[in-house]
């Protein structure tokens, strides 16, 4: 059952990133260059990440950085935050199967470098929508409702929500006739693992959140698959399901 199995994210946890650079004092207009840097593991061995589609994309915003889910920008913005900090933020935002040492993930960890839930991924979401407030997952109807706690300004989670519904932004990466294209506001972002392993889309609008994992069980990869072509159609006609009868709202 791979809702509750660990397997990796990928860049499904790059908004925790960004909104963590965020509450530090940076906006989505801050910059970041999106061009070939090496680092080096705690081993010391060298590691020079790459984006998905293979180039770089010079000097951008967070906001097209984020929407386009560009690779090194996302390893930069971190390498600034350090990586204990977005480990602390991702444990608070409930994912409790990252349990290694900061040094283990290394500045990998925001582009999946570990092993979540698909139910903790998605409620985690819960976030954004929901003005900072942690969401408690519930199996029936009749469950009692939790609290949360509150882990994150609301302007921030507001600025992540408004980049991850921004369908101007992902044009460069995603193009015009995407699943995550809506004509009501829905947030979203995409997850691929190394040879396809995984493919994720994670998204919300104002009143619910859905969590998409494409794989296989035995973990062997897929062929020609991403996150946007394996898991994103199905969020799509979900997320249609979703607000079927329910007038669209805008994020508050």
């Amino acid at each position: 059952n791979v809702a509750v199995a660990s397997r990796q994210p990928g860049s499904a946890l790059k908004p925790f990133t960004y909104a963590l650079a965020l509450t530090r004092g940076d906006t989505a207009a801050t910059t970041v260059a999106d061009t070939e840097a090496q680092f080096f593991t705690q081993e010391g061995n060298p590691y020079t990440p790459r984006n998905y589609d293979f180039s770089e994309h010079g000097l951008v915003r967070y906001r097209d950085a984020l929407a386009n889910s560009y690779n090194i920008a996302a390893i930069k913005v971190l390498e600034r935050l350090g990586v204990a900090n977005l480990l602390s933020f991702l444990r608070d935002a409930g994912l409790s199967t990252l349990t290694a040492s900061p040094e283990h993930y290394g500045l990998a960890l925001t582009l999946g470098d570990g092993e979540v839930k698909l139910l903790e991924l998605a409620a985690a979401y819960g976030i954004f929508p929901r003005g900072g407030k942690t969401l408690i997952p519930r199996a029936l109807p009749d469950d009692a409702v939790g609290g949360g706690n509150d882990i994150l300004d609301p302007k921030v989670a507001w600025l992540i929500t408004n980049i991850l519904s921004d369908q101007e932004a992902r044009l460069p990466e995603f193009g015009s006739e995407s699943p995550l294209n809506f004509d009501f506001p829905v947030a979203a972002k995409t997850g691929t693992t190394r040879n396809s392993r995984d493919n994720w889309t994670i998204g919300f609008t104002p009143d619910v959140i859905v969590g998409v994992w494409v794989g296989n069980a035995d973990n062997t990869p897929m062929k020609d698959t991403s996150g946007v072509t394996g898991a994103g159609p199905i969020f799509h006609d979900l997320m249609i399901a979703a607000a079927r009868g329910t007038p669209p709202q805008s994020f508050q």
